[in-house]
This record gives structure tokens, sequence and C-alpha cells, in this order.
């Protein structure tokens, strides 16, 4: 009896120790799927922050590549042709660094955006001479801007001239600040402006790619609100900038003149273009003092004036000298040679958009006219010359536009994305060079990885196959 009992005994407590070690055994086993979870998941963190690192680095090669670019133009002071560089890389999958690849979002300013949606963006660089300077805009230029308003236009010119009813505003904020009163140094300063907001500085580019993206083409299923037809229909930062000024070097070292000082104009022409002196016959006699009378042929006020008047512009040179002899290819000779007296806000009429045109001259079919002949006639070489065959005979309009334009470009936006390996790590930073002092600066970079991808769903796809 008492033998039973101590087998019944024996066996309960082999059971009792069974089940123990099948808990232990579990609880190891847990434990150690546990940790290989862990590792597994700090595997993929650390793999993530390699590709980060990639495309980070990616970034920054693009940089050093893009000032590189910039400081070879094969024609100095002009937005290079993609084609002679490379945006994307040869085969659109982006241009190679190490382990990442690079991305240079730009725009075609002379593209007109069709109803279909683009697979990706325009690749390039991106002129900021194409651009309204909201620096040197007045009010009633500014108005011309993409649903603007005259009160939003009277806020944005007041935040920097201390100009216009709702100065006051701004310190009755909750937290109250001033305006400017003096030059925005980025355009990102627009958001501090009475009456902005996000709709109007993005419209539907809420990514600032340029294109179409499906959020931006759903109605109001997901951000931003648009009108779901296909067009995109961008805010302001698409068209203003803070950056654009001229120097008085080329970008290969050749000193520049301004055109209205026929003095030096005369010694340039001396010295550098002799068999041009000739052309100079149409200014000759011209006053450069205080009183110099303006436009052509006549003279001005008092305080030295002459039968003849110096040109107000690089356009009117060309129209006047034309006028006496000159031919387009003499002209472009001395062309980059030659600024206007303002140099500060200039836009370059071979790359800028309709709305910025239309923005300086304050009149849309004018606007149009100038940029069909472009489109029809594209320059082959940078010149303010074909504004004149592009205007016909309207000089009224040539002597307005043509102290505000230019050929030229000193500043250019360069927006560029990296990602790591398997198109893992995205990055996005927004760089603006200055070549005004004749070597390529970065002068604001600004990261735009916050805004999502902006590279199109076609290379998404071909980047992240298999999610």
């Amino acid at each position: 009896m008492n033998m039973r009992r101590s087998n019944a005994s024996a066996r309960r407590e082999k059971g009792s120790v069974l089940i123990l070690v099948m808990w232990i055994a579990f609880g190891l086993v847990a434990i150690g799927l546990y940790f290989a979870h862990s590792m597994s998941t700090e595997l993929q963190a650390s793999d993530n922050r390699i590709a980060t690192m990639e495309a980070d680095q990616a970034v920054e090669g693009a940089a050093l590549y893009v000032s590189n670019v910039l400081a070879n133009l094969q024609t100095p002071n002009t937005l290079p042709n993609p084609i002679n560089y490379m945006p994307a890389g040869q085969d659109g999958l982006g241009t190679k660094v190490g382990t990442g690849r690079f991305w240079i979002i730009g725009r075609d300013t002379n593209f007109v955006q069709s109803t279909a949606i683009p697979d990706h963006p325009f690749w390039g660089l991106i002129d900021e001479g194409s651009k309204v300077n909201i620096n040197t805009a007045l009010t009633n230029e500014l108005v011309w801007l993409p649903q603007m308003t005259e009160d939003l236009a009277e806020s944005i010119y007041g935040w920097r001239t201390n100009a216009g009813a709702q100065m006051d505003y701004y310190s009755t904020l909750p937290t109250p600040y001033t305006a400017k009163y003096t030059n925005y140094e980025t355009i990102d300063e627009l958001r501090m402006v009475y009456g902005m907001n996000l709709d109007f500085l993005y419209g539907e580019d809420a990514n600032l790619n340029g294109i179409v993206d499906p959020n931006e083409n759903d109605g109001d299923d997901l951000p931003p609100h648009d009108n779901k037809d296909g067009h995109l229909d961008s805010g302001i930062l698409e068209y203003v900038t803070v950056w654009t000024h001229e120097g008085g070097m080329t970008s290969n070292g050749l000193t520049r003149v301004t055109v209205t000082n026929m003095t030096d104009v005369t010694e340039l022409f001396s010295n550098s273009f002799p068999s041009f002196v000739t052309y100079l016959r149409t200014f000759q006699g011209a006053s450069t003092g205080p009183g110099a009378g303006g436009g052509r042929g006549g003279g001005g006020g008092g305080g030295g004036t002459t039968a003849a008047a110096p040109p107000t512009s690089v356009l009117d040179f060309y129209y006047r000298a034309n006028q006496a002899g000159m031919s387009e290819s003499d002209f472009q000779q001395v062309e980059p040679l030659l600024m206007n007296p303002k140099t500060n806000g200039l836009l370059n009429i071979n790359t800028c958009t309709a709305t910025a045109l239309t923005c300086v001259l304050g009149d849309t079919n004018i606007a149009a006219q100038i940029l069909n002949y472009r489109q029809s006639n594209p320059p082959t070489s940078p010149s303010v010359a074909w504004v004149k065959d592009a205007l016909g005979g309207d000089t009224t309009t040539l002597d307005k536009i043509g102290p505000l334009i230019t050929c030229y470009t000193f500043q250019y936006t360069a927006d560029i994305v990296g990602v790591g390996h398997n198109g893992r790590g995205y990055r996005r930073v927004r760089f603006v060079f200055d070549t005004s002092s004749g070597v390529p600066q970065i002068i604001y970079r600004q990261d735009l990885t916050h805004l999502g991808w902006a590279l199109g769903k076609n290379l998404y796809d071909q980047l992240h196959p298999n999610t």
C-alpha cells in the first residue's frame, strides 16, 4: 500500500518537473524569439540609418556636382541645358554616388502642361531670374500673381516698405511681432504677411515639385484642395524670388559696363571692339550727367543735355545701334559686357514664365505675344535682341520692358533629391547658388524632406518594386 503511494507520489513529482521544464523551455524560446526580433528590428533600423546617410551624401555630392557645372558653363551666365549634364542620370534612375542616387528637380518654363499627368518632374536647375523679385516688385506688379488680391499685394509690398493699411495688424496678434520694413531674406517670410495662407503659397502643388501628383488631382479626398482637372495650379512660391541681382563681371571674369554710361561704353568699344565704334554715332554727344534725357533721338531737360540721349537699357542700345547698322550677331559679341543701370530684380526674358512677364508688363496680351514668339523662335544664344522682333514696332513697350529684363542668370536653384540603396533613406534639399562674384557659392539651403516624395509615382514603383 505504502509502495503504491510512493510510486504515485514519484509520478506526480516527475510530472511537475516536466511541466516546469516545459515552462522554462517555453520562456527561453520566447526570450530567444524576442531577442531575435529585436536584433532583426535593430538590423533593419541600422540599415535604414545607413540608407539615410547614403541619401545625405548623395545630396552633398550633387551640390558639389552642381557647383562644378556652374563653374564650367559653356556659355557664361546662362541656364545649363539638362542634356549637357546628368540631373537624373543617363537612365532617369538617378545619378549614382556610391550606393546612393540623386536627382535635380527643375522647371521647363517653355513647357505648357497638358491635362495628362506626367510620370516624373522636369529634371534640371531652376533659373531664379525667371521669377519676380518681391524685393523690387511694386504692388501693381505683384497683383498679377496667381490668386492675388490687391489687399494681399499691398501686404507683401508693405512688409518691406512700412506701407499699407495692415501694418498695425501684427501688433494685435496673440504673439505680436512687427513687419520687417526691409528686404525679404527668403521667400518663406511670406508666411508672416497679413492675409497669407498655405493655399496662396503652395496652390495645388503641395510638395513643390512642379507636376501633378495623385493627391493633387483627387478633389478633396487628400490634401491639398484641388479642382481635379489634371492641371497643376501652382501657388505664389512658384513665381517669386528674393535672390536676383547681376554682378559687374561675367562668370568667365570679364568686366561689364553700365550701358547708360557712354564714356565707359565708348572706352569698351575702342579697346575691345574697335570695328564697332562706328555704331555709337547714334549716341554721340549723349550726356551721362544728372539731367540726361531718355528715349531715342531726343534731348532732355537741363544739366548738360545734348541732341542725343544715352540708351536707357541694353535693349534700347541694340534698337538704336541696329538702326545705325549694327547687326544682331555683332551686338551679341558685345552684349555680355553691357548691363542695365538697374541690377537687382531683373527678369531673364529667355527663361521667364508668362506669369512673371505679365507682372512686369501689366499686360497679359503683350506677355503672351512675347512668349509665343520665343517659343516659335527659340533663341540660339542668350540675348535680348529678339525682343525687338517680338514687339514689332511697339517702341512704347520696348522702352518699358528694356530696363527690367536681362538675358543672363547669376542665381540658380538646385532642388536635389537623394536616396540610399534600394530607394530608401529619402532626402530632399533645396540649394540656391550665386555666381555674381564669378565663383559659384551656396547662399541658401532648405530641407524639403518633410514635403514627401517628389519624384513621381513611376519612379517610386521602380525604386520600390516589392512595396
